[in-house]
């Protein structure tokens, strides 16, 4: 039974009340420390940053520019590419979600943001014909963002379907995706852990409404096995058999893209996974979640001695 509960997305009131309440251990402290002192000055991510300030901190006046900020942006414009459009849309729903119960915001304009971001959807899903098969797994999570933002189950199913379907067919037993990673061109990596991003935002969204797709698993694989391929490409990257990556290459990508890395831990906690979050926390992903060491981070345990 689907039930849509409007907050952040990829967070709940759990995890805020769990970011509070560890405010002072880290990974959460480093990340409450950048939430307070950035000042983004991408007009989007500005926005973004904004709405997370008034979900985590109640922070009303943060809250009431982010809405002014969110309505001032043109759901329209579209990105340099297919998949900058889709991310960026993407974001715009998560912010959207953020914001929906802010008091400065009217219900008519909620609505006219809402009835502009469903023709949008609308429109984007008439490319997806035309898509490569990493924007198609974007289009996915948009889907799947769109039915939970418009309560519109038909939309969230297909995310779903498109999830199932790609751990049925599209993951390989290592982990890879070969439609992504086909291509000697530099960007193979890019690509698989954009891919791996798209299905764990998917699988984050759909579980917060009922859908169960982070223990979904088909032949043996599912998310978390092309999660755990990525992972020793990060140390290693000369070893990527798909291209060929000088030894400073994966970690940038890695940086921008990781926001989905906090939410597998969250899920799983993999040993392997510990120092690579070390080295890149806090992270903030602008299309992946936003701060996800703030929503996602979950606390070190304590020492002996508390």
């Amino acid at each position: 039974m689907l039930t849509y509960s409007h907050r952040g997305l990829y967070f709940t009131t759990e995890h805020i009340q769990q970011a509070r309440k560890n405010r002072q251990r880290e990974p959460l402290q480093s990340a409450w420390a950048l939430l307070l002192e950035q000042e983004p000055a991408e007009a989007l991510a500005a926005v973004q940053w904004d709405a997370l300030r008034w979900q985590f901190n109640e922070d009303m006046a943060a809250g009431e520019r982010a809405q002014a900020g969110l309505r001032g942006l043109d759901i329209h414009q579209p990105g340099p590419t297919p998949l900058d459009t889709l991310a960026a849309l993407l974001t715009l729903a998560q912010t959207f979600e953020m914001l929906r119960d802010h008091p400065a915001w009217p219900a008519a304009a909620r609505a006219d943001w809402l009835a502009a971001f469903a023709a949008r959807v609308a429109d984007l899903n008439r490319w997806a014909g035309e898509l490569a098969f990493v924007e198609t797994l974007w289009l996915g999570a948009l889907n799947t963002a769109a039915g939970i933002v418009l309560e519109q189950d038909e939309w969230l199913m297909a995310g779903a379907a498109l999830y199932r379907r790609t751990i049925d067919e599209a993951v390989r037993p290592e982990g890879y995706l070969p439609d992504a990673v086909e291509g000697s061109d530099g960007g193979s990596l890019r690509r698989q852990l954009l891919a791996v991003a798209a299905l764990v935002l998917t699988a984050e969204m759909a579980g917060h409404v009922g859908v169960e797709l982070w223990s979904y698993a088909a032949r043996g694989v599912s998310v978390r096995t092309a999660c755990a391929y990525l992972v020793f490409y990060y140390y290693y990257p000369e070893k990527w058999r798909w291209d060929t990556l000088a030894e400073d290459q994966a970690a940038p990508v890695f940086r921008q893209h990781g926001g989905f890395l906090e939410m597998l831990n969250r899920q799983a906690r993999p040993r392997d996974l510990k120092l690579l979050l070390d080295d890149l926390r806090p992270i903030y992903d602008l299309a992946g979640g936003g701060l996800t060491t703030l929503s996602h981070g979950w606390p070190a345990p304590r020492g002996l001695f508390g």
